[in-house]
């Protein structure tokens, strides 16, 4: 594999782990909103 390809997988791999772990917060965050929402009805 040469270099260059390999820089472009590794930063490839850093941001796709970082866009997953957005996103999953994302998912958390909204749920326990919802939950929170649902539990005390205003």
């Amino acid at each position: 594999m040469s270099d260059g390809l390999f820089a472009a997988f590794d930063i490839g791999l850093v941001f796709a782990l970082a866009f997953g772990v957005g996103i999953w917060q994302l998912i958390v965050v909204r749920r326990s909103i919802r939950r929170d929402r649902d539990r005390k009805p205003d």
